[in-house]
């Protein structure tokens, strides 16, 4: 029988890195050792997180609701665990990058994954007060011609997001727009609205600490179109791991 041998490190002067074998070698290691810690707190029932919990956040989401909370849950578990934070808005990168936990928005059809529905995210239409003072406001999304819209450009396909309301009985109506500015990002967007530069719709998350303070106003209301939902989302090919659930139950608890 003939064995191969796998050269598993690179080694120069200056540095050591792994090759491809050896990469592919300490991930399957990893989920392993991984594997065994979550069968062992399975067993003995023990509900102290330790180790990495990786966790995978949309943008937006992620920088307005959940990293101001992280401080929070290492602190609580007394720095028994570390947190790393993917920012990601793609299912297919949780996957990928074997991550412990993600958030998402919308519906996911995934029988491989586990999903626990956290709340509700609604839409809504916002400019600044200044922005109004300057400009009618708009009674219908027709109106929404006369406005300057700030519109969201989807970075993979180059398509401009069409704005969605809730119009003659339809729940979900979209609404082709004209923007006069355009952006890839959800917080570039936010950022011009509050410069005045004109209306935008983002979702509420994004969009509620501007809309308290009073910086933002919300226009068309009664045309909200209807809420998406906010899930975790987790393998369900292996145990739910100390540091996933306590998570979990950490975010249900603050949000």
């Amino acid at each position: 029988m003939l064995l191969r041998v796998l050269k598993l490190f690179e080694r120069t002067t200056r540095a050591i890195r792994l090759t491809d074998d050896g990469l592919a070698y300490y991930k399957v290691c990893h989920q392993a050792l991984g594997n065994i810690q979550e069968m062992e707190e399975a067993l003995t029932g023990h509900r102290m997180p330790r180790g990495v919990l990786r966790i995978s956040l949309p943008y937006s989401y992620g920088i307005k609701r959940v990293i101001p909370l992280i401080p929070q849950y290492v602190e609580r578990y007394m720095g028994h665990v570390k947190v790393e934070v993917s920012l990601s808005n793609a299912l297919a990168d949780f996957v990928k990058q074997d991550c412990d936990m993600a958030i998402r928005l919308g519906q996911i059809a995934d029988s491989r994954l586990v999903v626990r529905r956290l709340h509700d995210a609604q839409l809504r239409l916002v400019a600044s007060p200044a922005y109004l003072r300057r400009h009618a406001v708009p009674r219908s999304p027709d109106d929404l011609q006369q406005h300057g819209c700030l519109g969201l450009r989807l970075p993979d396909s180059g398509r401009i997001l069409p704005w969605t309301f809730s119009v003659a009985g339809k729940t979900n109506s979209e609404v082709a727009i004209r923007p006069n500015m355009t952006f890839d990002h959800p917080l570039g967007a936010l950022a011009a609205a509050l410069s005045d530069a004109g209306i935008t719709q983002l979702l509420d998350f994004t969009v509620d600490d501007d809309l308290r303070s009073g910086r933002l106003v919300e226009v068309l209301a009664d045309f909200r179109p209807a809420p998406q939902v906010i899930s975790a989302v987790y393998s369900g090919n292996r145990n739910l791991s100390a540091k996933v659930r306590t998570f979990l139950d950490f975010l249900i608890e603050a949000i």
